[in-house]
């Protein structure tokens, strides 16, 4: 079954349907989900944005860890279907990480954790059709079987619903269920061999940790209006841009990179509001 649904999406390809999947290809991307809930967390009120940050970050390491340690190989490796390079943005494709799928997963669990915190029926219908174009995209590249991209929705899924119900029933707590989850993450990076993707990743958890919590207990809310509030997105990426920079610096090695990453979550949610509200914006 898997074979044949990824043969029958070679045979319809063509230069439109290249342009049209590649679009939802790339919004499924760890770096613009990552980028895109940055932006959410700034712009949102304090509680909705919360949630969907925590929600987006703690997706990624999960599928990293899940990626390389089940390490199945991707569909044109097992000679299933040729492979499509998409036209926007290429793929940097592990060959022995298909499942889950990480665009899936990503995608999922921002667009649910969205959907959930703006509590509108048709939020979740736009969450739905955004994510099944993001499954079809991964399908018709040749990227993925289908059981790796039904296995990044369910996943997304329940980390959606897990900080939704956090958020409900346990909301005082949530710094700490994330500090917790962040510690965890931390072990398998003392592993040898650790992937590449799972030390970026944990390093933009552990620093959203951090920081969520010293910006809650530090900072107090400044409440602005929403147009006042759009001035936050240059401002914050000036910030998290000078701190990526200067990261540049930094010599090769895993250790080094889990740190940039970690600077560069902790600036977007400390530094950053902090010179908001300095900025009374």
């Amino acid at each position: 079954m898997d074979a044949a649904i990824l043969q029958f999406f070679q045979s319809i390809r063509c230069s439109f349907l290249d342009g049209f999947f590649g679009i939802f290809s790339v919004l499924g991307e760890a770096m613009i989900v990552g980028g895109v809930a940055i932006l959410v967390f700034w712009l949102a009120p304090k509680r909705a944005g919360e949630q969907i940050i925590m929600t987006a970050l703690t997706s990624f390491p999960i599928n990293s860890f899940m990626k390389f340690t089940i390490a199945r190989p991707r569909p044109f490796v097992a000679g299933v279907v040729e492979y499509r390079e998409p036209p926007f943005l290429a793929d940097e494709l592990d060959l022995y990480a298909s499942f889950p799928s990480g665009h899936t997963q990503s995608s999922g669990s921002f667009a649910f954790a969205a959907a959930s915190a703006a509590k509108k029926r048709f939020a979740w219908i736009v969450a739905g059709v955004l994510i099944l174009l993001v499954m079809l995209s991964r399908l018709y590249f040749g990227a993925h079987y289908p059981t790796d991209v039904l296995a990044g929705l369910c996943f997304g899924l329940i980390i959606a619903l897990f900080w939704a119900a956090i958020f409900r029933f346990a909301y005082p707590y949530r710094y700490l269920i994330l500090l917790c989850l962040a510690a965890i993450a931390v072990f398998p990076c003392l592993l040898p061999n650790v992937a590449h993707d799972y030390i970026q990743a944990t390093g933009l958890l552990t620093g959203a940790a951090l920081a969520l919590g010293a910006r809650h207990f530090c900072l107090p809310d400044t409440p602005s209006s929403f147009p006042r509030r759009l001035w936050r997105v240059p401002v914050g990426a000036a910030v998290v841009g000078a701190v990526l920079c200067c990261c540049l610096l930094f010599p090769e090695g895993e250790a080094f990179s889990l740190l940039k990453w970690f600077l560069v979550a902790f600036t977007a949610g400390f530094p950053a509001p902090y010179l908001f509200g300095l900025l009374k914006i």
